[in-house]
């Protein structure tokens, strides 16, 4: 299926003038794929950091500096909750292929608008900032000569057109810790991972990187107990969380359960679990 995905994807990007790569703000590193600057060397990019309302903003800020390149690969976080930065986007991507325009004009040819691809790992946004881009008032393009069977292009500006389908990049040879952090942002098939022991490893990174926001999370609770040992654990978790099983047993599946959903969903404040690159 991996292979088949990559087929698919290669053959759209053979159409395509830019890409929009999704990333997810919390995992700006690794919720990108690592085969993408082989895949993508030599199309123009804007690297779309996605929920960014969930995101650190001090490390938003730096990853989209980091992301840059003056060249060939623009970097903008959004929310796509909001309608705001639809135009900046655009800006980027007339920007980057300016200089395709251009040539094309020097060569004679009838000027035609640049293509875009939206493309990222499962689960990133990719449909989502398709459907934030075109709106409700955009009108298809329709199938074009040359173009693989079925596509359709959305007229987003009279010089940029995108793709109606998203390209996906699949899990594939990715480290352990990497997949661990997509697991906990429900970035990775819950199929393939123990949903009690991430969320364990999950407590032990939050009050590594961000304690404040765990004690906060903690004291949510409304309970007088006191973390063992200064430790959290998924057993102290659902105690304060009176998750219990029959006979009184703690039921920490449950609390596992409740933690992970309530560090997707941001209750646990703004947090980015990719450290900056030393």
């Amino acid at each position: 299926m991996a292979q088949t995905a990559f087929k698919h994807l290669q053959d759209q990007l053979k159409w395509v003038d830019l890409v929009f790569e999704v990333a997810d703000a919390r995992l700006p590193v690794s919720s990108r794929h690592p085969d993408t600057d082989r895949l993508f060397s030599n199309k123009p990019r804007v690297v779309v950091l996605a929920k960014e309302d969930l995101a650190d903003p001090k490390l938003v800020k730096y990853f989209l500096e980091e992301l840059t390149d003056a060249n060939k690969q623009a970097a903008v976080a959004c929310s796509l909750k909001e309608s705001k930065g639809k135009s900046k986007l655009i800006d980027l991507a007339l920007a980057l292929t300016e200089e395709k325009r251009l040539a094309q004009k020097k060569k004679g040819l009838l000027p035609r608008p640049m293509r875009a691809c939206v493309v990222g790992m499962p689960n990133v946004g990719k449909s989502s900032l398709i459907n934030w881009l075109i709106g409700t008032k955009r009108a298809k393009v329709g199938d074009q000569p040359g173009v693989t069977k079925g596509t359709q292009w959305i007229r987003l500006h009279p010089q940029l057109e995108l793709m109606d389908t998203p390209g996906i990049l699949p899990h594939t040879s990715l480290a352990k810790n990497t997949t661990f952090k997509l697991s906990l942002l429900n970035l990775f098939p819950e199929a393939q991972y123990d949903l009690e022991d991430i969320a364990e490893q999950g407590l032990t990174l939050i009050q590594e990187r961000y304690p404040d926001a765990l004690y906060t999370y903690e004291k949510s609770a409304k309970s007088t107990e006191d973390t063992p040992g200064g430790v959290f654990t998924l057993a102290h978790l659902a105690r304060l969380r009176n998750c219990l099983a029959a006979g009184g047993k703690l039921d920490e599946r449950r609390a596992a359960t409740i933690f992970l959903n309530d560090l997707r969903t941001g209750k646990l404040g703004r947090i980015t679990l990719d450290a900056r690159q030393e």
